[in-house]
């Protein structure tokens, strides 16, 4: 009878203990959720515990161990409710912090991606900009760096002196004063006469029609190279014709010994109508003479034609080579009878005079080059 009541005690005390817990979880359960099934698990595990306890302990420590049991289980479930809503709210929060995170790497990233684009750029823009200022630079150093022929001196002649006490003066040579100067003799100067003085050993040298760069240091034998450089030339086919140029190293090819043993004839036994000088402000680089269109020009000797066509200035030009450094031209003629090339005969008629290129009338101007240079006709021609 005893032991039934004991059994049925512990069954009311274990019903209580249930109900207890389920009072508990439902007061809690709009917050819960899912963890609140596990405080209630838990409650259950707990009051079986305590059942247990109260079992050891006997029937008199029944109450106090309803009472800490109740006690309990509601520390514990508000314990537990507190982590479960700390445990859904820590969820939460990481669930935003991820979300926040992933939100601020794709923005760094865009970010990143900007800034990259940005410097990029900026770089670019940079890079030619500086080329620009490069390139401006260079120009306008080429532009104002000056040329040999810039630096080109000039001598006056005192008395007493010689062309060899000129040349060592000046730490040059005959040639190079040759080169420069039109000397018709060389063994008379006078005070006061003025000579050009070249920055280095060499020679001036003018550009006529038909030549090039190439052609011009193939003459010499020097480099291309060096006759660019030193005459800041960009362009090796820019070359103008009349342009002079300073040829480092070069020889003059006509010396004074051929000076003395070469005579020309008249191309034309016409008058002299312009001479050889100054005139209209510039120097007229040789004589102008009478010539009705269409009359016979000659060749003052004999030689080789090195040119023969359509010059600026010139208009219909023949140029005859007679020796290394000793050229003669005919210019404004109507009409060509020799090719470049040809080799002609003292006297031979190769034009008809005319009035091309930039001519007033018909006429013809002759022209003596010596290493590349005009210079006076008369000194060269028989009278």
């Amino acid at each position: 009878m005893r032991r039934r009541e004991r059994l049925t005690g512990f069954f009311i005390i274990f019903i209580l203990l249930t109900f207890s817990a389920y009072s508990s979880s439902m007061n809690v359960g709009g917050r819960s959720g899912l963890a609140d099934r596990q405080i209630g698990r838990t409650s259950q595990i707990n009051a079986g515990q305590n059942s247990m306890r109260v079992l050891n302990n006997g029937k008199q420590k029944f109450n106090t161990a309803v009472s800490g049991t109740k006690e309990q289980l509601d520390k514990e479930s508000d314990i537990n409710s507190s982590q479960s809503l700390n445990t859904n709210s820590g969820r939460s929060d990481k669930s935003i912090s991820l979300d926040q995170a992933a939100d601020n790497v794709s923005q760094n990233f865009k970010n990143e991606r900007k800034e990259t684009k940005i410097v990029t750029e900026q770089r670019e823009k940079n890079t030619v900009q500086n080329k620009k200022q490069d390139q401006q630079k260079t120009a306008f150093e080429k532009r104002y760096e000056p040329q040999l022929i810039d630096q080109v001196k000039v001598h006056k002649v005192k008395s007493g002196e010689t062309l060899w006490d000129i040349a060592h003066e000046h730490g040059l040579n005959i040639d190079s004063l040759i080169g420069a100067n039109n000397i018709s003799n060389m063994n008379s100067i006078k005070p006061g006469q003025e000579f050009k003085i070249l920055p280095v050993k060499g020679i001036i040298y003018r550009v006529s029609p038909g030549e090039s760069v190439a052609s011009i240091a193939g003459k010499f034998n020097i480099k291309t190279e060096t006759i660019m450089r030193d005459n800041n030339l960009e362009d090796p086919s820019g070359l103008k014709i009349d342009q002079k140029l300073i040829l480092r190293g070069a020889k003059p090819e006509f010396s004074y010994q051929d000076r003395l043993d070469q005579k020309f004839m008249y191309p034309i036994n016409t008058r002299i109508t312009s001479y050889y000088g100054p005139r209209w402000g510039r120097v007229h680089e040789g004589l102008d003479f009478a010539a009705p269109m269409g009359s016979p020009i000659r060749a003052v000797s004999s030689g080789r034609v090195v040119y023969s066509g359509w010059a600026t200035g010139y208009g219909y030009v023949v140029i005859i080579e007679h020796q290394k450094g000793l050229r003669t031209l005919y210019a404004h003629n109507s009409k060509l009878l020799v090719r470049s090339g040809e080799s002609v005969g003292k006297g031979e008629v190769i034009s008809r005079s005319g009035n091309t290129g930039n001519s007033t009338g018909p006429h013809l101007h002759f022209e003596v080059q010596v290493n590349g240079r005009p210079e006076n006709p008369l000194d060269y021609i028989n009278r």
